[in-house]
């Protein structure tokens, strides 16, 4: 099995060393102006692994894309359409493609796979590949759960099943609707897990983590997805990860925002924010948490006020209607 990744960061040098622990032929490609690349290519690694002597790597997408059988999109969220713009008009009838990114276009509030279409991509298949973990953890040896969600449930089983080890237990979904937006919008309430933690008020994650599956289930239902995915892997499943753990990107951001400062890497959440804005509009459904995120990072609302906005509302019952 050939195994293409497109996008050789973080995630994308992840998936090089998972596929060839898998016994992969495994090639990695990133435009030629990134310096990602040239440094990986000159030094076999980066600041999260080493990649095995196995992993090709390559400036040219043909090459990257001849003969694979999977295909792994990696890069970051708002670039995607680009990338699917230089996949559109090439045969792609033989490779299934996985997108590993978590997030909504900002411009449009359009899932990834939603771009995908759009853009004229025509694989076998494409699936979302998404879940909790960090790389870090993985190279290790820690293990983990993760999901692939594709409208061919045939194709998000077989797919699980050809990348799943002992080191990830994959499960698969026809939910893709209900996964992409809960992948997505977790790194938004990491945002917001980060900026209570840089203002001391971690005591109230525990509430942030109770009213975040509600938000976006009534969204993903209002989209047409299943609001059970919201509780599983892709969301719910991934908040440890996101909301408490060190490595997240995410919640070092909102951190470091409201502290003053700048943390290193992207931050998904971000652009996220005003794409689940939109996407949320479409439907008529409120976000609060993702409103007040978005009030705190451009600028119209102060942190304490958006503190009040969530925390503040008047007392009533837990669960007087679910998704209503």
């Amino acid at each position: 099995m050939k195994l293409a990744v497109l996008g050789c960061g973080r995630w994308g040098s992840f998936h090089l060393w998972y596929g060839d622990r898998l016994g992969f032929r495994t090639m990695g490609w990133e435009p030629s102006e990134e310096p990602v690349m040239a440094s990986l290519m000159r030094n076999r690694g980066n600041g999260y692994l080493k990649l095995p002597e196995g992993v090709g790597l390559t400036l040219s997408l043909d090459e990257a894309l001849e003969g694979a059988d999977l295909v792994v999109a990696s890069c970051p969220a708002q670039s995607f359409r680009g990338l699917a713009g230089l996949l559109s008009g090439r045969d792609l009838s033989g490779s299934d493609l996985s997108l590993c990114m978590k997030g909504i276009e900002e411009a449009t509030g359009k899932r990834l796979s939603e771009v995908c279409r759009e853009a004229g991509v025509r694989p076998r298949s494409v699936c979302a590949w998404v879940g909790p973990g960090h790389p870090q953890e993985f190279v290790k040896g820690v293990p983990g759960c993760m999901i692939m969600a594709s409208e061919d449930e045939s194709a998000a089983e077989r797919l699980s099943r050809s990348v799943n080890s002992g080191l990830l237990r994959m499960y698969h979904s026809r939910d893709i609707i209900g996964c992409e937006i809960g992948a997505a919008a977790k790194n938004v309430v990491g945002i917001a897990a980060g900026m209570l933690d840089g203002r001391g008020m971690a005591g109230l994650k525990g509430a942030l983590m109770a009213r975040g599956p509600q938000e976006f289930a009534r969204l993903v239902s209002a989209a047409g997805g299943d609001w059970r995915s919201v509780y599983g892997l892709s969301h719910l499943g991934d908040y440890e990860a996101t909301l408490f753990s060190p490595w997240s990107r995410n919640r070092a951001w909102g951190e470091a925002f409201v502290r003053g400062g700048v943390a290193p890497g992207l931050a998904e959440g971000v652009p996220t924010c005003g794409a689940l804005l939109k996407l949320a509009g479409v439907h008529g459904v409120e976000l609060p948490i993702t409103e007040a995120v978005f009030g705190v990072i451009s600028g119209t609302a102060g942190f304490d006020e958006a503190v009040e906005s969530l925390f503040g509302r008047p007392m009533k019952e837990e669960f007087p209607e679910t998704l209503r």
